[in-house]
């Protein structure tokens, strides 16, 4: 008696797995989950409605900086106020200069100065351990970040957009013709965006650092993202040119323009770029 209730039990135990697995495959098809990485980048992004998870909360405003009054105080010091020089002046001088410009002069950006700027946002520096080095640091020198450009006004660049192909530090253009239009609507409400001479998009191929470090890549993607988003704004000023660094688009759309599928590739900056007034 006891050895058959036994059985029926073990028997009753697999039967309700098996039901729990097939009501799992019912409500969320046969394939897992998404990683929570690509969960959260799509749960964070826009379309033309807005946030496209229904379920974004919102925090207290807080203070911008924190307060510890019991804290003993020391002011830093320096014995010189100009930093190591640069081309384009001291790097103190340029960090002190550094600021967000939605005006630009109707002029156009040289082919020099666009050259420059690609050059220290993501160019290649050096050869180390086999592979090419660049100006912003990356997690594995896995580099997920790309950088697009949108040519409307460059000398002798025809308008366009382009890829920057760090390996031969190259301009590919993959459409031949003037889509800043295009990218005004992905980004709108900013009348800084698409009639700018020029615009760098940064766009992240996450399965580059997924790879190796799974939803964690997602952090070391970002990290690389701002990091050459500063390196953009350091030569910018620099060449006497300004930019914004726009985080506020239709993701979708600009997916669209990039030919990215939003999930193994997706935008995550537009830096319009012009000559200061």
């Amino acid at each position: 008696m006891k050895n058959w209730f036994r059985i029926g039990l073990t028997k009753t135990t697999i039967a309700g797995t098996l039901l729990l697995i097939a009501l799992a495959v019912v409500l969320h098809g046969d394939t897992p989950p998404d990683p929570i990485g690509q969960r959260f980048h799509y749960e964070t992004s826009f379309d033309h409605t807005g946030y496209l998870s229904d379920t974004p909360h919102w925090g207290s405003q807080v203070p911008q900086h924190k307060s510890y009054p019991d804290a003993r105080r020391v002011s830093l010091k320096l014995e010189e106020e100009d930093g190591p020089s640069t081309p384009g002046g001291t790097l103190a001088g340029l960090l002190n200069a550094r600021k967000s410009v939605r005006s630009y002069a109707d002029r156009p950006v040289s082919f020099e100065q666009l050259s420059r700027l690609l050059l220290s946002a993501n160019g290649a520096t050096r050869v180390a351990g086999g592979s090419a080095r660049r100006t912003a640091p990356s997690a594995g020198a896995l580099y997920p970040i790309d950088v697009y450009v949108v040519a409307k006004d460059v000398t002798d660049l025809s308008p366009g957009l382009y890829y920057f192909n760090v390996a031969d530090s190259a301009l590919l253009q993959i459409q031949a013709r003037d889509v800043s239009a295009t990218l005004s609507a992905a980004a709108p409400s900013q009348p800084w965006v698409g009639p700018a001479p020029a615009t760098l998009i940064l766009a992240s191929r996450f399965d580059r650092v997924t790879t190796k470090y799974a939803d964690r890549g997602y952090r070391y993607a970002y990290i690389e993202c701002g990091a050459i988003c500063q390196n953009i704004y350091l030569q910018a000023t620099a060449l006497g040119l300004g930019t914004v660094a726009v985080g506020a688009f239709n993701d979708v759309a600009l997916n669209d323009l990039l030919e990215a599928d939003g999930v193994r590739e997706a935008g995550l900056l537009i830096m319009p770029i012009g000559v200061q007034r």
